[in-house]
């Protein structure tokens, strides 16, 4: 009797422990790279020089070297102008790890980046058409809002927007979207969006046919 306690009390804090790790996980809403373009203030791309050994408060601190801007408000440029990024040190709390030379494409608000407000991807890693985006090709469908399509890419299309469906490696890595041809909104905004049919998304698209 007594051994059978003890293995319920085992289970227990096992269990317990479980749900403590999904606690502290870090969750938030997936974004389409689009999206992260058209809410940031900055869309640099930029080389990390090094790794700071010294943390902020749990942070890490990178030195970086912006080569190119495609994006700055004045804001952000005050924010970025000493070359350091800062993120937390513990991917249960959105951080991040980057790697030491690479090029980096990175967009935000200001020097603190995270895993759920800030797009940041090796240059190397991304798709020509990611890269475009955020060299501005993305601008041209800020007006369109990019759904995430919970159950099915097909359900109910609101006005100006393009439903997403997050484990699409098409809409993902090939997509944009963009303003249908048409009517605007008394607030300024397409009334249609659609994906745009680029080479490289219809070829994703037949190949999953």
């Amino acid at each position: 009797m007594a051994r059978t306690a003890s293995y319920v009390t085992v289970l227990c804090v096992l269990f317990i422990a479980y749900l403590a790790g999904i606690t502290h996980a870090c969750m938030c809403q997936p974004e389409h790279p689009q999206t992260k373009y058209c809410k940031a203030d900055y869309v640099i791309i930029a080389r990390v020089l090094r790794k700071s050994v010294r943390r902020e408060n749990h942070h890490d601190v990178y030195k970086i070297l912006i080569k190119k801007s495609y994006k700055m408000s004045k804001n952000a440029n005050h924010s970025l102008k000493d070359g350091r990024i800062i993120t937390a040190s513990s991917e249960s709390m959105c951080g991040m790890q980057l790697n030491v030379g690479s090029l980096y494409v990175i967009s935000g608000k200001d020097n603190r980046v995270d895993i759920c407000n800030n797009y940041v991807k090796e240059y190397s890693k991304m798709t020509i058409v990611e890269r475009r985006g955020f060299a501005g090709g993305y601008k041209k469908g800020c007006l369109c809002e990019i759904n995430m399509a919970r159950w099915s890419p097909y359900q109910h299309q609101r006005l100006g927007t393009c439903n997403w469906e997050l484990f699409s490696k098409c809409e993902t890595n090939y997509g944009a979207c963009v303003p249908s041809r048409g009517t605007m909104t008394p607030e300024g905004k397409p009334v249609k969006c659609h994906w745009r049919q680029s080479p490289l998304y219809t070829d994703c698209i037949d190949a999953l046919l």
